[in-house]
């Protein structure tokens, strides 16, 4: 009986032991993200769609087609941010967790956003506060009762679930104003393929499109009636942005215009 409750004492012990260690243990932030970071001082709405790959408690992203930035001001969208930097579309970010809590910082093409906040789960809640940005979109927030160049607001981070399913609706092509109907796969290593289907005066047949999925982004080229198309396309389920769920917000990414919003079939 007591050689009983030995073991017993001891595999007590040892539960408790590793579900000490498990707790302490700092999960990684990996996979495709969404943060959105709301600013008090613009009113405006900054998306960072982000592939995160982690090593050990620190988790970076690169580039993009790793990182994709839109921001939306004053009912106006700025792709690659309303602070796109020296150098737009070449974003970059890196999140480290330190128990319950993780330090971000996001580069917008040369500006940088520090934040801090909590990570419950897979998801992310905390704030940031710029001073001293050279970003043009700052340069006047004295007369809103802020330093110049200053930036405080808060930043909501969460899982983006793959890209898929068909879009339809009407796009702004090279060619003219077609009809359009997009039909978007996402591969596991983030690569996206897309069928497009166009009708107009110009453009008619189905289109293959290739390219990245960026957390709710996709990025895409295709040749469409010998003219090479970049798209940019914002995935927006709730539609809290785009004002209708399930729709994507495309724009041509080389005009940096918007082409059109396609909803989910």
């Amino acid at each position: 009986m007591r050689t009983r409750t030995l073991l017993l004492a001891v595999l007590l012990i040892f539960t408790l032991a590793c579900s000490g260690s498990n707790r302490l243990t700092n999960p990684p932030v990996a996979g495709a993200y969404e943060f959105r970071i709301a600013s008090n001082v613009t009113g405006g709405v900054t998306v960072v769609e982000a592939n995160l790959a982690a090593s050990g408690n620190q988790s970076s992203a690169s580039g993009p087609n790793q990182v994709q930035i839109l921001t939306l001001e004053k009912k106006v969208w700025y792709v690659n941010g309303v602070c796109a930097g020296a150098t737009p579309g070449q974003n970059s970010m890196t999140a480290n967790v330190s128990g319950g809590n993780i330090a971000l910082t996001f580069n917008e093409g040369g500006y940088s956003i520090p934040g801090q906040g909590v990570l419950t789960g897979s998801s992310i809640a905390g704030s940031y506060t710029v001073t001293g940005s050279t970003c043009p979109d700052l340069a006047n927030e004295i007369q809103l009762g802020y330093p110049a160049g200053t930036d405080i607001g808060g930043i909501a981070g969460s899982p983006a679930p793959a890209l898929a399913g068909t879009f339809s609706g009407t796009l702004d092509l090279p060619g003219g104003t077609d009809n359009a109907s997009l039909t978007l796969k996402e591969n596991p290593d983030y690569t996206l393929t897309v069928s497009v289907q166009l009708t107009g005066q110009v453009d008619n047949g189905t289109f293959p499109f290739t390219g990245s999925a960026v957390g709710n982004v996709m990025f895409v080229s295709g040749s469409v009636s010998g003219h090479t198309v970049n798209l940019l396309g914002y995935y927006d389920r709730a539609g809290t942005l785009t004002g209708t769920p399930n729709s994507i917000l495309v724009f041509d990414y080389d005009a940096l215009s918007k082409a059109g919003l396609l909803l989910g079939q």
